[in-house]
């Protein structure tokens, strides 16, 4: 069965970078995967006529911005078409129009159809971050989440960010296709945040063994203020390719609130990040 990854093109307010087409053709041809891509161009809602001569020509500039959107769309199309091509990666394309304030949960309700989602968190673009919260806890899969770099691949050193909660266990079960492709991987409990079991780390990485990978446990200690971007930097430490870890996230009152570590990597990832909530 070959494997479905699913690529999010974002054409409004901000249009999404050929940057993480070229990575996700690069994922995608790494692990054989089909790649879908879906370019959501937006419907804006037109202003009554009553309330439009109150204001600037708005017929006229919703014109522009559907337009541009559907410019952007055919772009990212072409180069994706091309650069899939260029890697013998199969690919399909589609393009789905959705009204602008339902952009996020449309990019939500598409990737629940495939495997795994590919993902790009700008912070000087807020829009992404958006899109990778909504689709991270609201479409039931994983997803990858790439930094703001060009990736060179391979990926033989995956790294699991271990707490023993709920969420790092799920994060390990969907990641197990990479995590059985990996030539390494380092089980990484973070001390000194909160209390953890000391043996748990251990513990998965026993289990891990035994089921045929090449898993060790670390131990590190929290030394940064923001406890995502201390399991970043430990993990490249270790030289890891890929992290690999919980998404955490629940609602309180009327936010949604993320947990620290959840909240540091998408501030600024620094590396591929697994994350599965």
């Amino acid at each position: 069965m070959t494997v479905q990854y699913f690529l999010p093109l974002a054409t409004y307010p901000d249009s999404s970078s050929k940057l993480i087409i070229s990575n996700a053709v690069t994922f995608a041809a790494y692990y054989g995967a089909h790649l879908r891509a879906c370019a959501l161009t937006v419907a804006i809602p037109h202003i009554p006529d009553a309330w439009s001569s109150l204001l600037l020509d708005t017929p006229k500039m919703i014109e522009h911005a559907e337009t541009l959107s559907r410019e952007r769309a055919a772009t990212l199309v072409s180069a994706a078409t091309n650069l899939a091509a260029g890697a013998d990666v199969e690919l399909s394309c589609r393009m789905v129009n959705t009204a602008l304030p339902l952009l996020h949960d449309t990019a939500v309700t598409e990737a629940r159809f495939f495997d795994l989602a590919i993902l790009e968190c700008i912070a000087e673009v807020p829009d992404t971050r958006i899109v990778a919260e909504a689709v991270i806890f609201g479409s039931g899969r994983p997803a990858i989440i790439f930094p703001d770099k060009t990736l060179a691949g391979p990926f033989d050193h995956l790294v699991i960010a271990w707490d023993g909660s709920r969420a790092a266990a799920r994060a390990v079960n969907d990641a197990n296709p990479f995590i059985h492709q990996a030539k390494r991987v380092s089980v990484l409990s973070l001390m000194g945040e909160k209390p953890l079991p000391e043996p748990s780390g251990a513990h998965l990485a026993e289990s891990l063994v035994s089921s045929g990978v090449n898993a060790s446990a670390t131990i590190a200690r929290f030394s940064s203020s923001s406890i995502g971007q201390s399991i970043q930097h430990t993990a490249l430490e270790l030289s890891a390719d890929m992290l690999v870890m919980g998404g955490f996230g629940h609602s309180r009152l009327r936010d949604f609130v993320l947990g620290g570590a959840t909240d540091g990597v998408l501030h600024q990832p620094l590396l591929p990040v697994l994350m599965s909530h």
